[in-house]
């Protein structure tokens, strides 16, 4: 195995509140022998050495009263690091700090493996030693479902390194306190979109086991709403959000543009904060009008801008506009400057991107028809990340794209079932929608139509791929609602890194391998809910494997840092549209709902809640959470395939299949009476107007008000679906 060294959770040289390092090893030591002053036949008593042939040896600490265990290198095992273990038994979802000293000429490293009934579950390092002098460490780490934890001293084995040495000394593993934040309060923020706001709170005394209510009213109202409580992280962040450490975060939703709103945040046993803000405004001031030509031979440049005081410049095709670029030119628009309005124009033809933006913030584009983008290589596989509408700017903020044709990309993406050129992966690559690589985020993507045909696929219809880390797409407090998205061999909508205050909502997706990718929110909370999920496919062959579908949520990764944040799965349905044509499953659509794709992965803080995840076959997983994680909370939830997770999930969950009855304006709606009617968990300001005794499971509540958007398909039959 190759030595790694993995930022893998936070590393610090203090305690959470400013205790020093030193101070740890007052607490008590689970692990035996850190000090290495025990030995026995020439070995570290307590410890196991797995790997042989090397001379380990009792030194010389990192004071001059201490030991250490030292090891020099005698055989060379190439990329194989050398391991001694120790195993020691954790307390289930508690935290635990390793600590200690390491040096030489070779390299080492300190590591934690969580293992359940001898299984491991994840593995995260420390940083090595910096050369021969000591270097201090500390190692956080969060045991979850695990019952043990495994400290494994590593070095580097390569023939590179014979006759080097590397020692550890003076190791701990203590259990540490619940986080908390002990500053001076952070008073509350909330960034707004259109319909939503997204809410951010540092008090003093703020931990996980204190909630925060919200509460909201439109100025001028006299009576409170109840929101959903705000979800507290405890992590100790860093990368630059250290500022998040130790905070409340959550969201409103469902709210009105243009309007002042109140909102009260109020800490258990502690104080009270009401404030007001507003939600932004989509009736967007227009300071000039710019009438764009019939057609351009180069790439057109818009740098010329408004302001927030004097309004957007609105850039405005008159009828029949249409750019063809012919692959003469790598883009067809680009964007530098803010406070601008695109509207109305068709392109196509563009070598890479339609239309790129650069570090600008307050931009529109609505109602353009975008196609025919995308170049593909001598060996006909596409190139990766070409997009109708493209950005990688660190500094792009508040983009709003909406009533766009974004379809039909000149090259094509490989399937699952397609090996790439000149590689062994079979990982979809080729052309996307939208791609917005870093960035301040605050975007919203509303009302777009993205589509294509089975010769002209997307990889995903939108997203980046920094999908493990603080950044990724959409980053933070934006809105991707109401959007009619199909074609991807890989999924839809891949909405992975921080997303903090990011909600999906209201989208129907169709002929995908994968819906919605989250794997993994590292800051959260990522909010998705009412999404529908139709057809589900591999690859557009005739093989039985071609028609093999996937799941409507990813989930996980194999780096626990970058999976702590908050998610949030309410009212989302999978459904089963008719068989593939000559082929023998009974229906064309999900064949998993929620589910962690490696056993190796981990995802925590999850909670499901009223969806309908109707499987192909009984035998497909519905909820596959392979770590049994002790924080996520799966409930309320109607499915008719296998499960595995915590023993006490799904207390309240229905195991049946859905019966639909079509309302007029074609959406499926629970037959009264069924399973799933009635029969949902109510959550504040998530499905406050539901008629009937409870909640509906699913996305669309019988009865209830229209939320069919004008884009969504005319609906085939469906599995389950009552016919007179």
């Amino acid at each position: 195995m190759t030595l790694k060294f993995i930022h893998s959770l936070t590393f610090v040289l203090l305690l959470p509140f400013g205790v020093p390092l030193s101070s740890a090893f007052a607490q008590e030591n689970l692990l035996q022998n850190g000090s290495f002053d025990q030995w026995e036949s020439g070995k570290p008593t307590a410890w196991s050495i797995w790997t042989k042939g090397q001379e380990i040896t009792q030194s010389t600490g990192s004071a001059a009263d201490e030991k250490s265990l030292q090891v020099t290198l005698k055989k060379a095992y190439g990329k194989k690091s050398g391991e001694i273990i120790q195993r020691i038994p954790v307390k289930p979802d508690t935290r635990y700090r390793l600590s200690g000293w390491i040096k030489g000429d070779n390299t080492g490293i300190l590591q934690i493996k969580r293992l359940q009934a001898g299984k491991e579950l994840s593995r995260t390092s420390s940083k090595g030693n910096k050369g021969t002098e000591w270097t201090e460490v500390s190692h956080i780490v969060g045991s979850g479902s695990a019952d043990q934890l495994m400290v494994v001293l590593r070095w580097n084995q390569e023939e590179s390194s014979l006759d080097k040495q590397v020692a550890f000394a003076n190791l701990s593993l203590t259990e540490i306190g619940e986080p908390t934040h002990q500053g001076e309060e952070v008073h509350p923020q909330a960034v707004a979109t259109y319909n939503s706001l997204g809410l951010y709170w540092k008090p003093t005394g703020g931990t996980a086991k204190k909630e925060v209510s919200v509460h909201y009213r439109q100025a001028g109202e006299a009576e409170w709403k109840e929101a959903m409580p705000l979800w507290f992280d405890e992590m100790e962040h860093d990368g630059g959000m250290e500022s998040h450490s130790h905070e409340y975060r959550g969201s409103i939703v469902m709210l009105n543009a243009g309007t002042p709103y109140e909102v009260k945040l109020k800490l258990e046993d502690g104080p009270e904060r009401i404030f007001t803000t507003r939600t932004r405004s989509d009736d967007f001031k227009i300071a000039r009008t710019v009438t764009l030509p019939k057609s351009v031979s180069e790439t057109f440049v818009i740098d010329q801008g408004g302001s927030e005081e004097d309004g957007y410049v609105l850039y405005e095709a008159g009828p029949d506009t249409l750019w063809d670029a012919a692959n003469q030119f790598k883009t067809q628009v680009e964007i530098q400057a803010s406070y601008v309005i695109l509207r109305g124009l068709k392109l196509t033809g563009a070598k890479n991107h339609g239309i790129v933006l650069k570090d600008v913030s307050d931009v529109v584009i609505e109602h353009c028809d975008i196609s025919g983008w995308g170049e593909t290589r001598d060996n006909g596989q596409a190139y990766n990340l070409n997009a109708a509408i493209y950005a990688h700017a660190d500094e792009l903020k508040r983009i709003t794209l909406q009533h766009n044709d974004l379809h039909h990309p000149r090259s094509d993406s490989n399937s699952w079932n397609q090996q790439r050129p000149g590689t062994k992966s079979r990982h979809p690559e080729g052309p996307q929608a939208i791609v917005f690589f870093g960035g301040k985020g605050e975007h919203v993507i509303r009302f777009n139509r993205i589509y294509s045909d089975l010769d002209h696929m997307y990889n995903d219809a939108m997203g980046e791929y920094h999908n493990f880390g603080y950044s990724g797409f959409p980053v933070n407090d934006t809105d991707i609602h109401d959007n009619y998205i199909s074609h991807c061999w890989d999924d839809t909508i891949e909405a992975e890194g921080a997303d903090m205050n990011v909600r999906i909502y209201n989208n129907y997706i169709t002929e995908t391998y994968g819906a919605i990718g989250a794997a993994a929110p590292s800051l959260g909370p990522l909010y998705i809910f009412r999404n529908v999920y139709a057809v589900s496919i591999k690859h557009n062959g005739t093989k039985p494997n071609d028609y093999r579908g996937h799941y409507l949520v990813k989930i996980g990764n194999k780096n626990p840092k970058w999976t702590n944040g908050r998610m949030y799965i309410f009212h989302n349905t999978t459904l089963q549209p008719p068989p593939f044509p000559g082929f023998t499953d009974a229906s064309s659509g999900a064949q998993a709902g929620l589910v962690f794709t490696d056993k190796r992965n981990t995802q925590k803080n999850i909670m499901s809640r009223n969806n309908v995840l109707d499987m192909r076959k009984d035998s497909d997983w519905a909820i596959r959470d392979l770590q049994f994680s002790a924080s996520n909370d799966y409930d309320y939830d109607l499915y008719d395939g296998r499960t595995i997770m915590r023993e006490d999930a799904e207390s309240h969950g229905i195991i049946d299949g859905p019966r639909y009855q079509r309302r007029e304006d074609g959406l499926l709606e629970l037959v009264p009476g069924s399973a799933g009617h009635d029969a949902g968990q109510r959550l504040p300001n998530f499905n406050d107007d539901f008629a009937g005794e409870a909640p509906d499971m699913g996305a669309v509540e019988t009865a209830g008000k229209t939320l069919k958007p004008h884009l969504w398909p005319e609906f085939p039959q469906f599995l389950g679906e009552e016919v007179e």
